[in-house]
């Protein structure tokens, strides 16, 4: 097991001007910075959701502790429901076809054909994968961090 005690380097004054850190945590800090350092300036960093037949990418937006999430225009779900998947989900599907928001893919599933705005990570990855998910979970970014990991939800 690795000891997770960070050493400081300090001056004469007893100010930390450097850090010593084990090498599993500086692996995981350059992992960070090289996915920082991916988007340009302005540019939102993107979280993919990849599994049961679906393929989506979106956002988060608004307040970190509880952000809402926007999927992209592109994006493709599961065609299956699981019986567990809530009704409001569905109900909320059904609308998105209505509007012309998503449509009906002849392989199955359904097509974003339009950006669209979700009040939580969770509500778009459950309608995403066609059951119920934890949103902070379920996006992750280009390195594979989930949104939680990246410092999304509630602390």
């Amino acid at each position: 097991m690795l000891n997770k005690q960070i050493n400081f380097i300090v001056d004469n004054k007893g100010n930390k001007q450097a850090a010593v850190v084990p090498i599993d945590i500086y692996n995981e800090l350059m992992t960070l910075q090289k996915a920082l350092a991916d988007n340009q300036p302005g540019e939102r960093e993107l979280y993919y959701f990849n599994g049961k037949g679906a393929q989506a990418y979106g956002y988060p937006v608004g307040n970190r502790k509880n952000p809402g999430f926007i999927v992209l225009s592109g994006s493709t779900t599961n065609g299956e429901d699981a019986t567990s998947l809530r009704e409001a989900v569905k109900d909320l599907r059904n609308m998105l076809l209505a509007k012309g928001i998503m449509i009906a893919r002849s392989e199955g599933g359904f097509l974003f054909v339009a950006d669209q705005l979700f009040n939580s990570p969770s509500l778009a990855a459950s309608l995403v994968a066609g059951n119920n998910r934890s949103g902070l979970d379920a996006w992750q970014n280009s390195v594979g961090y989930t949104l939680k990991q990246s410092g999304f939800g509630k602390k």
